[in-house]
């Protein structure tokens, strides 16, 4: 069935109508979730907004008092800043022009991050796929609804990182520095990217590498020490150091309780809602450390089956799937597991339905990729409750590393001409020449 129901897919995705009707549904599905389609709610008293005001009002305060406001004693949840010091430059010099400035500059930057992530999934694909990047995309984003949705309607940094990540997964090929100069932009704003440098020790380009290590040494070292001095800048990164230990600290969750902070996803609320016990009772470390095990048990499998193939270089199938396993790697052992922080599920999700649609796979493979799809879906329909969301979460990264780890040695094959009969499946038959007579 899937071999029939592909080919039309594709061909009906590489019409021109098609493909504008489709990219124009990104821009209005954006707009949507970003404005609810009412713009009195922001305009014309137009500034930051959602997460957005976070980012511009507390950067722009630890810029000024040269440290981090947050201290868990004083009861300043709500404070709690855990982006690194480079960020805080960025975000500081994004703010220069004022409230209305930034955020139309992170409204761009988020639209941005959003269509780069789908297009550049399609990095080395042949030309058959990538002209259909659209409408298979699109399938993609009904899998990736709730990470995409929840970080444009908070207006938050996932995609905008995302989207630094991808566009360095396209660019490694042709523009080995600027791909790793992204890179180390993206690491600058969340740290989800840090695996990537050895990946790219291990499988290159070292071009890449050695342009992400010199951004991360400007951002992370000699621009603060530019602005900040010596002691100040050791003093920045202290009061950092200080945040991630407000957000990892078992006292979190007595604020949380209390209403004084955010409502809170992570693997440890999952533990204490399945123990019944508080977030340092001995069942409830037992439950997350076993969470933990599956996860890395996961990676594992996945790491053996990536190791066997060399020659592996992005842009590729295998490629976009080991950034995609690396990407979510470290994400559940974070004390903060919001379903926005899950948006590097996307390139795999487009991974998978890329495979889905590709009829010069076998029909296993091809299934495999279904299947996951379809396990994917049921777990999000499921309705996880709030309060074990994380297990949800975590449950949909195991998929995608199961369904990715199971065809990794095929992935690393290069993609193949879908079959001259397949793409003609459904083309439209040309009319016979008419005769002519003299």
């Amino acid at each position: 069935m899937i071999g029939r129901i592909a080919p039309a897919i594709l061909n009906a995705g590489r019409q021109p109508l098609v493909f504008g009707l489709v990219v124009g549904g990104f821009v209005l599905y954006f707009l949507y979730h970003v404005t609810r389609f009412r713009l009195t709610n922001f305009w014309p008293q137009f500034g930051a907004f959602g997460d957005a005001s976070i980012l511009f009002e507390i950067s722009r305060k630890v810029f000024a008092l040269g440290d981090y406001p947050a201290r868990l004693a004083a009861g300043t949840m709500n404070q709690v800043f855990p982006y690194p010091p480079p960020a805080v430059v960025l975000f500081d010099v994004l703010g220069a022009a004022g409230a209305g400035a930034f955020m139309a500059a992170w409204l761009v930057f988020m639209l941005a991050g959003l269509l780069v992530s789908l297009r550049a999934s399609f990095g080395g694909e042949r030309s058959e796929m990538t002209a259909a990047w659209p409408l298979a995309a699109a399938l993609a984003l009904i899998f990736a609804d709730s990470p995409v949705a929840w970080d444009l309607r908070n207006a938050n940094s996932n995609l905008v990182c995302l989207g630094l990540v991808l566009g360095a997964f396209a660019l490694t090929d042709k523009r080995p520095a600027l791909a790793g100069v992204l890179i180390g932009l993206g690491i600058s704003i969340k740290l989800f990217g840090i695996l990537l440098l050895p990946w790219l020790l291990w499988r290159g380009p070292r071009k890449a590498l050695i342009a992400a290590l010199v951004t991360l040494a400007l951002l992370w070292l000699v621009l603060p020490a530019a602005i900040f001095g010596i002691e100040g800048t050791i003093r920045l990164y202290a009061g950092w150091r200080e945040q991630l230990r407000i957000i990892s600290d078992p006292w979190i969750y007595s604020f949380i309780q209390a209403g004084v902070g955010p409502p809170l996803v992570s693997v440890r609320r999952a533990a204490m809602t399945l123990t019944g016990q508080g977030p340092e009772a001995t069942a409830t470390l037992a439950a997350v450390a076993g969470l933990w095990a599956i996860w890395i048990a996961g990676l594992a499998w996945y790491a053996l089956r990536a190791v066997r193939t060399r020659g592996v270089r992005a842009p590729s199938r295998a490629a976009l799937a080991d950034w995609t396993v690396l990407l979510l790697a470290p994400l559940p052992f974070s004390p903060w597991l919001e379903p926005y922080h899950a948006a590097p599920i996307v390139p795999g999700l487009v991974l998978c339905v890329v495979l889905a649609l590709d009829v010069g796979l076998e029909a296993r493979e091809r299934i495999a990729a279904l299947l996951g799809l379809a396990a994917f879906a049921a777990i999000r329909l499921g309705g996880v409750p709030f309060t074990i969301r994380a297990i949800g979460i975590l449950a949909g990264f195991l998929v995608l590393v199961l369904v990715l780890g199971f065809l990794r040695p095929r992935l690393a094959a290069a993609p193949q001409t879908e079959p001259e009969h397949a793409l003609m499946r459904t083309a439209p038959r040309a009319r016979p020449a008419r005769a002519r007579h003299s």
